[in-house]
């Protein structure tokens, strides 16, 4: 991440440190979002701020990350994002606000446990605006959080809570905890399978039921969080991805919710016999030999013998078990594993579109770059009738949109938005609903106003499709 800084010249380390600063604890907050304390991740992210914040330790006596004027500052130095770089310091300005932070010092006997407690009380909802700073004070002393000194926020850079963005908040206190379930479940999946035992689909079922019931009343949602994967790119975010995308196209199908669940689980599974390919092998960044692509290709057939083990086969099983072998078949039968097989189940050909997407969509694979999503809709409609279903994959375009929720654009008037969501009239795919999140200049914008393009009232028109990946650019922030 890179940022301008207002510097003296003898400042120059402390402000590079002060940027590194603001990076790292940016990508601790965000994994704090997926996943609970002790995890590997959190435990990985914490340990690199404490190493910048000892760094910052051995140049001055404290770490205080000060918002003043609408702007970050390390001690004295003041830290300017540009466009390339404004979402973690958007991010943690926002957060701080929220709580009425004026300052954080973290002190120079900060621990790891000090951290992990406060970055996740830092995201806990507020429900009531009143006196939330002392409410977070009180929560720190009581939780035992040491070595952290707190400042109130001036009461003229209080950012007004706005009715929508009160909504919005509300939808991500919704959607953004059963995502995190989503993915502790699939670590749970991936322990039992690792140690031998078998699969449990009882908490698996209960998670993707919930899913299925946020998609009717936060579906933008529940989408914009299939596109989180900016700083985690682990199989357990590629299984949630295919999930709620596969669900999406359920539901888009009329689907009923005890048919969505069986997609759902299904999707969810699709690449269980993973855990039986050598670590190396799903690694390796270049091309894999013939005898590793061999190796590799049989993961489906895999997954199959993991649940078959289930006790109890039934028909939820087998639907299970139809869409895990089907997922790498293809539309023209030209994926594996190569068997007489020629006849696709509806779930399978769901399953291997949302697969696809995903795959290509993200850096998941080592050694890949992603594509943006208007590049993978791309690759993947060259292949229509081919490698995937006609029909269907013209339902996941419907789903996602010509211009997918987390795209990034680049509008007319030199406006950067990113997409919140579009419309199902296909008339009115070219025309998505937006947010606003950066002027002509590259300077990040207040308030995030969400317009439609194409509406009398915002005649803007899309001129180019930017790559949030090139800007290290979390576009999930802003749905």
């Amino acid at each position: 991440m890179v940022l301008e800084v207002d510097r003296e010249p003898a400042g120059d380390e402390l402000a590079r440190l002060g940027k590194t600063l603001v990076s790292h604890f940016f990508v601790l907050l965000k994994s704090s979002v997926n996943y609970g304390a002790g995890h590997a991740v959190v435990v990985q992210r914490v340990g690199n701020l404490l190493e910048v914040l000892r760094a910052i330790s051995g140049q001055q006596d404290d770490a205080a990350l000060i918002l003043k004027g609408g702007h970050l500052y390390l001690g004295e130095f003041r830290l300017r994002p540009d466009i390339a770089s404004f979402e973690g310091p958007r991010y943690v300005k926002e957060l701080m606000r929220r709580h009425h932070l004026g300052s954080i010092t973290f002190g120079p006997g900060v621990t790891s446990t000090d951290l992990q407690r406060f970055v996740y009380l830092l995201q806990e909802p507020q429900e009531d605006e009143s006196d939330c700073f002392q409410r977070l004070v009180d929560a720190v002393q009581q939780r035992g959080i040491a070595n952290l000194e707190l400042d109130v926020l001036r009461e003229d850079e209080v950012l007004s809570i706005t009715p929508q963005l009160k909504r919005l908040r509300s939808a991500g206190d919704k959607v953004r905890p059963l995502y995190r379930k989503l993915l502790t479940t699939m670590d749970e999946v991936a322990a039992e399978v690792a140690s031998g035992r078998r699969l449990r689909l009882r908490e698996s079922k209960r998670v993707v039921q919930q899913i299925i019931d946020l998609l009717y009343s936060h579906e933008a949602d529940l989408l914009g969080l299939s596109t989180m994967r900016s700083h985690d790119s682990s199989s357990q975010h590629h299984a949630a991805n295919v999930c709620i995308l596969s669900l999406l196209v359920g539901k888009r199908l009329g689907m009923n919710k005890f048919h969505l669940c069986e997609l759902g689980l299904a999707a969810l599974f699709h690449d269980i016999g993973n855990c039986d390919v050598p670590a190396e092998i799903l690694d390796k960044a270049g091309e894999l030999s013939p005898q590793e692509r061999e190796l590799m290709e049989k993961h489906p057939l895999y997954g199959v013998r993991k649940v078959m083990k289930l006790k109890g086969l039934d028909d939820l099983t087998a639907r299970i078990v139809t869409g895990i072998f089907e997922h790498h078949l293809m539309a023209d039968f030209s994926g594996y594993p190569r068997v007489g097989y020629r006849k696709l189940g509806l779930l399978g050909r769901i399953i291997s579109i949302a697969d696809s997407y995903d795959g290509l969509t993200s850096s998941r694979v080592s050694g890949r770059t992603a594509y943006p999503p208007h590049k993978a809709l791309r690759v993947m409609l060259s292949q229509s009738g081919k490698s995937y279903d006609q029909a269907l994959l013209k339902v996941f375009v419907g789903c996602v949109g010509i211009h997918p929720v987390g795209s990034l654009l680049l509008l007319d008037d030199k406006d950067i938005a990113v997409v919140v969501g579009n419309s199902e009239d296909p008339a009115q795919w070219d025309n998505p609903l937006v947010r606003i999140i950066a002027d002509r200049e590259g300077r990040e914008t207040e308030g995030g106003e969400v317009i439609a393009l194409g509406s009398p009232g915002s005649p803007q028109t899309i001129t180019a499709i930017l790559d949030p990946y090139l800007y290290d650019l979390d576009v999930s922030r802003y749905f």
